[in-house]
């Protein structure tokens, strides 16, 4: 009676360590706003709590893309613009911000998707480029240039 106390608490101790590890993050230090061409990387874990069925490794597998996405969001706003400020703070301000970001996020690619004793394990791969630049709005600002000749205003000295 008392091994099959044991091995329990065993179980559950090894089921909540992996549950802490599946929603560990890699995190990408970025200290300047050069993230164009940098890719964000999340796993995200889902527990079956009783015994595998198809419906529960489904559900296991949502809760993992859930997992994943939030951290991916997590990474994303934790990055620095070119004035220097995180992206969450601009996201603080404009809701519709957030939302952009968000649909952004859901775009990621699942690279690896792993049965664990605990449940499902996602990989997830988020590349930022250009796209990303364009949904915090910042590539329209870049891609306009200084040159008044666009606006129908040709009296820059030649």
């Amino acid at each position: 009676m008392k091994i099959k106390s044991s091995l329990k608490t065993a179980c559950l101790l090894i089921f909540c360590f992996l549950l802490l590890v599946g929603c560990e993050t890699n995190k990408v230090d970025v200290r300047y706003a050069g993230w164009e061409n940098v890719t964000l990387v999340a796993t995200g874990l889902g527990s079956i709590q009783k015994e595998w069925s198809i419906s529960a490794r489904l559900q296991a597998v949502q809760t993992a893309k859930i997992n994943a996405y939030a951290q991916l969001e997590s990474q994303a706003n934790s990055l620095n613009t070119d004035t220097g400020k995180k992206v969450s703070a601009f996201v603080e301000k404009d809701k519709a911000l957030a939302q952009k970001i968000a649909a952004f996020v859901r775009g990621a690619k699942i690279t690896q998707t792993e049965n664990v004793a605990a449940g499902v394990e996602i990989m997830m791969e988020l590349f930022l480029g250009d796209n990303f630049k364009a949904t915090l709005g910042l590539s329209q600002k870049r891609e306009r240039s200084p040159s008044n000749s666009q606006n129908g205003d040709d009296s820059s000295p030649h």
